[in-house]
């Protein structure tokens, strides 16, 4: 069969498939009033789903999307590392108010909570994978308890907005199938687990109850850089030791791999690190972390003439990037504004480069590859213990609905487990 043809059927396939998800959303039924509505079929919305079903209320779980947990099967490039032996609130944006929510012991609240769902794990480094090491595992273990529990997905509903009523709240939405019936949706409370990347496409909780909200903006994304040497090396991956400058002072600094794009720095550590950037900061890459320079003076200048022999540093570095160096040493190259002296000596040159490679951050790129959207519903306005709305009681809110974002993506999906758990228990309780 042609390419063409092959194009073709993988076409018509999708195309069957996605008929199909629908024709299996169409056919939920959803009753006009539920104890519990949540928003969102996401890490967070299952899990409260979940936890609100067990606690002993009716749950209705409404899903914009064709099928629920889409997002989670893209945490770690489809493995999932669904947390952190190195889980804490000091690594987010709102330390305060994720310690509380937290509580004592939340790596042991969540790894709980996934051996219920009959899942297992293992550790790489400080992470945490399912045993089978395949996203799908974790969505599909959810999804089965969240049947069990008796929670009613009704996904291919798009939320239009909400209201409250004397009992509790009216939930207007969108059926995104034949017909494109708009319905509503009695709850006593309701629980708000949108967020994401594809937070535009969210109802506005903040605008329909009057809540007040951080804007939208990116981060665990690649970070843009002015044209720049290095850069020529696309594709190439360093383990380096990366620390931000914002107007003269070091702001942020971790150690781990950095890949080279033509537009700037990519990687887990570059991700990490778009959290804290700025135009205009000064990004340095220590190219030899595991070097002093003393090690690194006695294989580029062992008897300080000055200079150094070709492929010095070839041992120790990928040759093309090495020569690289070579080049912008012997030609004495500064980044502009860095705010540092010329080098005395093409082996000084050569040296501080390798070891504090200088790039200017233009700010966060490459925002549809963003894992994470830092804003949402400010967190002043919800209980640290129950994540209740305090101006609208039954209202709760979840994962990255609220304000609160973490380094890296175990973090986040931490956040989400452990957030839905709180939400969804509190809301039936209620």
């Amino acid at each position: 069969m042609s390419q063409d043809g092959a194009g073709r059927r993988r076409r018509v396939s999708r195309a069957k498939l996605q008929e199909r998800r629908l024709q299996a959303a169409a056919a939920v039924d959803v009753a006009t009033s539920y104890d519990v509505v949540v928003v969102g079929g996401g890490a967070s919305g299952l899990v409260a789903a979940i936890c609100a079903g067990e606690k002993g209320a009716n749950v209705l779980l409404l899903e914009s999307s064709p099928e629920c947990g889409r997002p989670i099967l893209a945490t770690g490039n489809g493995r999932c590392n669904f947390s952190n032996v190195g889980l804490a609130p000091k690594y987010y944006n709102d330390p305060a108010f994720v310690q509380a929510v937290f509580g004592d012991d939340p790596l042991g609240d969540i790894l709980a909570f996934f051996r219920q769902c009959n899942m297992r794990w293992c550790l790489e480094e400080e992470r945490l994978y399912p045993l089978s090491r395949r996203a799908t595992s974790v969505r599909n273990v959810l999804l089965r308890r969240a049947a069990s529990a008796g929670v009613t997905i009704a996904c291919a509903r798009s939320v239009m907005g909400a209201a409250r009523t004397d009992r509790g709240f009216s939930v207007a939405y969108r059926e995104e199938f034949a017909g494109g019936a708009e319905r509503a949706v009695q709850a006593r409370g309701l629980v708000i687990s949108t967020g994401g990347t594809q937070r535009a496409h969210d109802f506005d909780v903040a605008g329909s109850l009057g809540l007040e909200s951080n804007p939208a903006q990116p981060v665990l994304c690649p970070v843009g850089c002015e044209p720049n040497p290095i850069l020529e090396l696309d594709g190439r991956r360093l383990h380096v030791r990366a620390q931000l400058t914002h107007t003269a002072f070091p702001v942020w600094s971790e150690r781990g791999e950095v890949l080279l794009r033509s537009y700037g720095l990519s990687g887990i550590v570059v991700f990490n690190m778009s959290r804290q950037v700025v135009p205009g900061d000064l990004v340095e890459l220590d190219l030899l972390p595991d070097l002093t320079m003393s090690e690194l003076r006695q294989m580029v200048d062992p008897f300080a003439h000055g200079s150094f022999e070709e492929g010095c540093l070839d041992g120790v570095l990928d040759p093309d990037i090495a020569s690289v160096l070579e080049g912008l040493a012997r030609s004495r190259w500064t980044l502009e504004d860095a705010g540092r002296d010329k080098p005395a000596s093409d082996s000084e040159a050569l040296m501080a480069l390798a070891k504090s490679y200088p790039l200017r951050a233009t700010g966060t790129t490459g925002h549809e590859q963003a894992q994470v959207l830092r804003g949402g519903l400010r967190t002043n306005q919800f209980s640290n213990k129950t994540l209740e709305c305090t101006s609208v009681p039954g209202l709760f809110a979840t994962g990255e609905a609220l304000d609160v974002d973490g380094e890296c993506g175990e973090l986040n999906l931490s956040w989400a487990w452990k957030s839905g758990m709180v939400a969804g228990a509190a809301a039936a309780t209620r």
